[in-house]
């Protein structure tokens, strides 16, 4: 770690760069003689990034971001907000700590914390960040279970990021692929921890890991403007239900929660008023009964995942208004909207949005939609305008 990249000279010299592409900048000439073109390279691909993920490191003068896979690998500020909002205490814990960005949020609702990571030279950053943020944070390199073991603390809360890339795959799918191994080592969490956060990719099985991870009492389905970035599991040693947390930050959408062991019912209807379409979170749990009972809505096909009804409502996703439902005939839609400015989405059709703007010449549109999609069994297009 090179502190004389802290330099009020170096900093304004990268942000006077700041919109300059990486690969140009790292082949220029540079004037600082203790300071590698690498590594200033390094610097303004983390503001860079810093600028869209993270405003406050971009705007604090004292960090000294990682590689780019790193940064790349790191929760956003919002989603490690949310973590940290989630509950408050005395100790907690980070074992797979990385840059040191889940830490830092947790850091404002817990009075000691400790970041625990494996790569030396990616902790002494991170250690480098707490010292920037003024926080009190204690920064160790080491293996975070080993780490755990011989510790004696109990800690209010332990969260681990389990790695998806490992030795023997590119990208794990299955929990038990992950590095470090977390269904192995649930005793070992459990009895260290009062509460256990493990944060896991969007595309893992929820169902399967239910049955791989005992002492869940909740999910956190967590998108961040409509795309899932991750699910996290909480786990506690007494657990009576789970519940299931639907979240899309940096929206103004409202959560759905619910009780994984309820059973609703799932109403079906042809088009009314209003068309509504989940969110990203929401169609990850697959909780369509749930919508239905919590917001009073419809199915309009049991395989198309969109609903209606005659009211409008608060819903978690996208709301439209209904303008005109068609049955799908191709020379019918060819004569209405032919060449015309239309958004298009497809839902259990079968052409591809691609093929539909061929096929119709379709152009953008903010507003107006039209819907490719089934009711009652049958194929329809329903022209929407989004509210």
């Amino acid at each position: 770690m090179n502190l004389k990249l802290l330099q009020p000279i170096v900093r304004e010299y990268l942000l006077e760069h700041l919109h300059v592409n990486a690969a140009s900048f790292l082949l220029k000439s540079h004037p600082f003689d203790s300071i590698s073109p690498q590594e200033l390279t390094q610097q303004l691909v983390g503001l860079q990034k810093a600028r869209l993920k993270f405003e406050s490191l971009f705007n604090n003068d004292q960090v000294i971001f990682p590689p780019k896979v790193n940064l790349e690998q790191t929760s956003s500020w919002s989603t490690a907000t949310y973590k940290a909002n989630l509950f408050q205490g005395e100790k907690m814990i980070d074992l797979t700590g990385g840059f040191g960005i889940d830490t830092s949020a947790f850091a404002k609702a817990y009075t000691n914390t400790t970041h625990i990571e494996l790569n030396k030279d990616l902790q002494r950053l991170a250690k480098q960040l707490f010292t920037a943020q003024e926080l009190t944070t204690k920064s160790y390199a080491g293996d975070g279970l080993q780490y755990l073991i011989e510790s004696t603390s109990i800690y209010d809360l332990i969260y681990i990021d389990p790695s998806r890339k490992t030795d023997t795959k590119s990208k794990a799918i299955q929990l038990e692929d992950y590095e470090p191994n977390v269904i192995k080592n649930l005793d070992l969490l459990l009895s260290k921890g009062k509460k256990v956060m493990i944060k896991t990719s969007p595309m893992l099985d929820i169902t399967a890991g239910l049955k791989q991870l005992k002492n869940v009492c909740a999910i956190h389905i967590i998108a961040v403007k409509n795309d899932v970035k991750e699910l996290l599991w909480i786990l506690e040693k007494d657990v009576n239900e789970v519940i299931i947390h639907c979240v899309n930050l940096e929206s103004q959408q409202p959560d759905l929660i619910l009780n994984h062991g309820d059973i609703a019912s799932i109403e079906l209807s042809e088009p009314l008023d209003y068309l509504y379409e989940p969110n990203a979170a929401i169609m990850k749990s697959q909780a369509f009964g749930h919508l239905c009972e919590t917001y009073g809505v419809s199915k309009i096909d049991q395989d198309a995942h969109l609903f209606t009804g005659k009211k409008s409502t608060d819903f978690p996703g996208r709301t439209f208004i209904i303008e005109e439902v068609k049955a799908y005939k191709p020379k019918d839609i060819k004569r209405t909207y032919a060449k015309s400015h239309r958004a298009v989405v497809t839902r259990n059709f079968r052409e591809s949005v691609h093929q539909l703007r061929t096929k119709y010449q379709l152009k953008e549109h903010e507003t107006d939609y039209l819907f490719f999609t089934s009711s009652m069994g049958k194929p329809i297009v329903i022209q929407a305008k989004k509210l």
